[in-house]
């Protein structure tokens, strides 16, 4: 089952990611599953509305207020 997360912190973010996030639906409060994460600090693929989204692990991170190993 994959681990479910809920995105905070878009302040941290520039103004640029920030909206295209929101175009992709993404936004603060929102509730994404972590489907795949890649190592070495890789890529990660959340899904949110049956819609799969990859992103920097440095953006998820800040997303979610960091992620446990």
């Amino acid at each position: 089952m994959p681990a479910k997360y809920t995105l905070t912190h878009f302040e941290l973010l520039n103004e640029a990611t920030q909206e295209r996030l929101h175009n992709l639906g993404l936004y603060e409060g929102k509730d994404v599953a972590l489907i795949q994460r890649y190592p070495f600090h890789g890529p990660v693929i959340i899904e949110s509305d049956h819609q799969r989204i990859g992103l920097r692990y440095r953006v998820f991170c800040q997303l979610t207020g960091g992620m446990e190993s």
